[in-house]
C-alpha cells in the first residue's frame, strides 16, 4: 500500500515504534545472554556517591539530609520511629540502628546524633538546630556532619535537613 494511503493508526504505532527504537534512555540493561533482563528484576539507578531513596510508612517519623553544596548529595537518612539510620560516608552506604525517637522536635531546639561504631572504625555526628515548620515537616539549619577519618582527620561537611512525619 502507498504511504500516503496508511491508516491514521499505523503512522502513530510506527512512528511510535521508531522512537523507541531510536531512544536508548531508558533503555534496560542487556544481560549476558544477549536478551533483556524484565523490569522486575532491575534496580532504579542510584548514584554511587548518595544513599538510595528512603521511604517513610504511615505514621513514622524521619529526618533526611543533602549535602549543602551545588550537587544536594542525600547522604544521612534516620527513621526515628525504628531506630534505625543509613549515612553516607566513606564512598559506602553504612547503617546503624539506635534508640527510637517519640514526638515531634520542636523549632530552635538543639539537635544532635552520634552513630560511632568501633567494630566498623566508623565516628560520625550530625548536629544542627530544628528551624521553623514547614508544610511538610521542619527544616533543620546550620547543620554539619562531622566525620572521624581513621588517618585522624576531621571531614566537616555543611548538610541541609528536613525532618518529616508521615
Amino acid at each position: 500500500m502507498p504511504l500516503n494511503k496508511v491508516q491514521p493508526v499505523s503512522v502513530l504505532v510506527l512512528a511510535l515504534a521508531v522512537s523507541a527504537c531510536a531512544s536508548t534512555e531508558g533503555a534496560l540493561p542487556v544481560s549476558g545472554s544477549g536478551g533483556m533482563r524484565s523490569a522486575e528484576v532491575t534496580e532504579p539507578a542510584t548514584p554511587a556517591n548518595e544513599l538510595a531513596p528512603q521511604i517513610l510508612q504511615p505514621g513514622e517519623c524521619g529526618t533526611f539530609f543533602w549535602t549543602a553544596d551545588s550537587e544536594h548529595r542525600f547522604v544521612a537518612f534516620e527513621n526515628e520511629t525504628r531506630g534505625y539510620a543509613q549515612l553516607f560516608v566513606n564512598g559506602q552506604a553504612e547503617s546503624f540502628s539506635g534508640q527510637r525517637l517519640d514526638g515531634l522536635h520542636v523549632a530552635g531546639d538543639h539537635y544532635q546524633r552520634d552513630f560511632a561504631d568501633p567494630a566498623r572504625d566508623l565516628d560520625v555526628e550530625i548536629e544542627g538546630r530544628i528551624g521553623d515548620p514547614l508544610p511538610t515537616g521542619q527544616r533543620i539549619e546550620r547543620v554539619v556532619m562531622r566525620i572521624q577519618r581513621t588517618d585522624g582527620a576531621l571531614l566537616v561537611v555543611p548538610l541541609i535537613g528536613h525532618y518529616a512525619c508521615r
